[in-house]
């Protein structure tokens, strides 16, 4: 994938982290930004 891509999608959940208020939310967050930087690993 697209590496500026990638840096977009974890700039908006970061963005949706910091006005998260619920666990469960923060949950889908956080699974959602480690699939991002896991692709920006390889």
């Amino acid at each position: 994938m697209n590496v500026v891509k990638q840096h977009s999608k974890l700039l908006k959940l970061q963005a949706k982290a910091a006005v998260c208020i619920s666990r469960k939310e923060a949950q889908v967050l956080i699974r959602k930004a480690e699939k991002a930087h896991a692709k920006l690993a390889f």
